[in-house]
């Protein structure tokens, strides 16, 4: 099944694009939206002020009226005296305009130099076209001279004056309106300028972040069943990518460790099935029907071939089993019965002089059963390599990490614990050689000096998968011709 953007040749957008084109647009709408927002409160802000500013001077127009030319409280009867003394005590702002109109014409306005002229044609045909109603004042827009004129006209009565007069304010907002544009112009090229710099450092960070998952892409196109060993490079894990990665290859360290048990399972069956079925198949051919004895041992034979196979496919799937999560079943376990367990079922396997030695008492977390299994593999070997009546001991005890068999359990490979239950098996038999003391718990590794003795070579490799999958350690102590004393340590 091809994907609509596999099939219409386009390379789907990568995670990478995807994130830096979200941070974008999310930086965008967030400058746009303060933009906006700040600029339109300026712009508001601008008009509340400036009306303000024409209502302050119509009001101090009207405190003049009222207070008269004498200030004496008896108000102006005269329009032109109010304008005359009024313009000639107020200042206007230079992007200010007062301007006095009576019946139709301006009679008098503030001077100074402005880039607007309220004298006009314009302006003057705008302020007579506007309807102010009687007393009461309107505010306006004109255009005038290239700029926008805030305009508020007032009605001017004054008691016993039969003229019509009216009172002009007009501050230039066009100009404080550019004002505001260019600086929200600037805003916008800054604001382009930020997300150009954002956007070619979120792709440089982001490259970076997500180089993990790049490896992690390319690693999982690369690997297949025969290759199994490509791995993602990780600088550091404070990351979820780079976590996933390590994760990743945390995985791939457990496919390749079964697949290659799986490798090493098939390969040692094969291995160690071929010479029986070898045994077996040419005692089949050779046996000779017509003679009974002939036939009997034949039988006799190929049975205890099949036993062997039988013996050696069990250890096989013990240790196939090992690497399964349930393998284990840990509970608390009292380990003097756990002693005492063990030498009932040891004692069987041959004619020795046996020994407990139970130093330690308490309880373990531990699965009974696996040890146990591991404990009789090793009286197992102690009785095959030992003579009748020699003594076989098997003891326990507690050592503290800090010991000299601690040590020795960290040292070849325990995890750290507070206790270690050290458990042995001592037998006074041929002994081990001592350049193949690191080897004996290879599989299918047997001393030169075993000789004859019949096994598999996969005892002391159970031992071994038993004592690690419980997080601890196997060894062997050995003296050729004296010999051996093989423990095993379990973090309690």
């Amino acid at each position: 099944m091809t994907t609509p953007a596999e099939g219409s040749g386009r390379r789907p957008w990568s995670v990478r694009q995807r994130l830096l084109l979200l941070i974008v647009l999310v930086l965008t709408m967030g400058l746009t939206a303060t933009g906006v927002i700040s600029f339109g409160l300026q712009i508001r802000a601008l008009n509340e002020r400036v009306d303000a500013e024409l209502e302050q001077e119509v009001s101090e127009l009207r405190l003049l009226a009222q207070s008269g030319p004498e200030n004496d409280g008896q108000p102006y009867r005269d329009v032109r005296d109010l304008f005359f003394d009024f313009l000639s005590t107020a200042v206007a702002n230079d992007d200010e305009a007062l301007m006095a109109v009576v019946d139709g014409t301006p009679v008098l306005f503030s001077g100074g130099d402005r880039p607007f002229d309220v004298t006009s044609p314009d302006f003057v045909e705008a302020v007579a076209a506007l309807e102010v109603p009687e007393g009461r004042a309107r505010a306006t827009e004109v255009r005038t001279g290239g700029t926008a004129l805030r305009v508020l006209v007032a009605d001017v009565r004054l008691p016993g004056e039969t003229r019509e007069a009216q009172f002009v304010v007009a501050i230039d907002v066009g100009s404080q309106r550019t004002a505001i544009s260019n600086r929200a112009l600037t805003y916008v090229v800054l604001s382009l300028l930020v997300l150009l710099a954002v956007a070619s450092l979120s792709h440089v960070l982001l490259g970076r972040l997500l180089r993990p998952l790049t490896e992690l892409r390319a690693a999982t196109a690369a690997i297949s069943s025969d290759e199994l060993s490509r791995r993602v490079d990780v600088e550091g894990a404070d990351t979820d990518v780079a976590e996933l990665a390590v994760r990743f290859n945390s995985m791939l360290d457990r496919i390749e460790a079964g697949v290659l048990e799986q490798r090493q399972f098939l390969d040692d069956a094969a291995h160690e099935l071929r010479t029986p079925l070898t045994i077996v198949r040419g005692n089949a051919e050779l046996v000779r029907a017509d003679d009974p004895e002939d036939v009997e041992s034949t039988r006799t034979l190929i049975l205890d071939e099949v036993d062997r196979m039988q013996r050696l496919v069990d250890d096989l799937l013990m240790l196939a089993r090992s690497q399964r999560p349930d393998f284990l079943r840990p509970a608390p376990t009292d380990v003097v019965e756990l002693a005492m367990e063990a030498m009932d079922r040891v004692t069987v396997l041959g004619d020795r002089a046996w020994r407990l030695r139970p130093e330690a008492e308490g309880v373990a977390e531990l699965d009974r059963q696996r040890v146990l299994q591991a404990l009789a593999q090793l009286a197992a070997n102690a009785v095959r390599f030992s003579e009748p009546g020699s003594a076989v001991e098997v003891s326990t005890a507690w050592a503290d990490p800090d010991s000299e068999p601690g040590r020795r359990a960290v040292a070849a490979g325990a995890r750290a614990a507070p206790r270690y239950l050290a458990l042995s098996v001592r037998d006074e038999g041929i002994g081990i050689p001592a350049d193949q003391l690191d080897r004996v718990f290879d599989r299918f590794v047997r001393a030169d000096n075993a000789g004859q003795v019949e096994g598999s070579g996969l005892g002391l490799p159970i031992v071994r998968v038993i004592a690690q999958s419980h997080g601890g350690a196997v060894g062997v102590d050995s003296v050729e011709g004296e010999g051996s004393t093989f423990w095993l340590f379990l973090p309690g």
